[in-house]
């Protein structure tokens, strides 16, 4: 039995929707909302190709979780501030993420990051077909996914009213950020 790395698999099924995506991507330019970001002017064509790149921190996060439950062990963190810690440092892994993939896309051409989304760890990225696929050479990427699955995030955007959102409209039961 061959093995072959999750990543690779990964990619190469990224590879298959990346492509299908740059395909269809002429065909909805009307259709879909996700050609709003790209609306400036900046070069956007129909040949263009939009992606979700979604972020894998998982080694370095399962290194800081177990140097965290150490250090609970041994009695040198409370249980509270064992989570805060874990909470912050997966923030902090994911915003170093998205950097990452921000730094890669300035270092290529054709290539633009139009959102991102650090909490989900998520980046909305476009441009030339064949520069999103080499994304997945960047460092922290896992897959790409078609743009119309980006996650909007939830408390950065406060300029547009909500008019059907029902979360924000409860009695601040979810307000555990702060």
């Amino acid at each position: 039995m061959v093995e072959t790395p999750r990543r690779r698999v990964l990619a190469a099924a990224a590879t298959g929707s990346a492509l299908s995506l740059a395909g269809c991507s002429s065909l909805e330019s009307d259709d879909g909302p996700t050609q709003t970001g790209d609306s400036d002017g900046d070069g956007g064509t129909a040949d263009d190709a939009s992606a979700t790149v979604a972020l894998d921190i998982q080694a370095d996060l399962q290194a800081a979780q177990a140097d965290i439950q150490q250090r609970f062990q041994d009695g040198n963190l409370t249980r509270t501030e064992a989570q805060a810690e874990i909470r912050e440092t997966q923030l902090d892994l994911l915003t170093e993420a998205v950097s990452t993939v921000e730094s890669y896309a300035s270092d290529t051409d054709e290539l633009t990051v139009t959102q991102t989304n650090a909490q989900a760890g998520a980046v909305l990225v476009s441009g030339d077909p064949g520069a999103v696929l080499r994304v997945l050479d960047a460092e922290s990427v896992s897959a790409l996914l078609a743009a119309e699955e980006f996650p909007e995030p939830q408390q950065a955007e406060t300029e547009e009213p909500a008019n059907n959102s029902t979360d924000d409209s409860t009695s601040g039961s979810t307000d555990d950020s702060a």
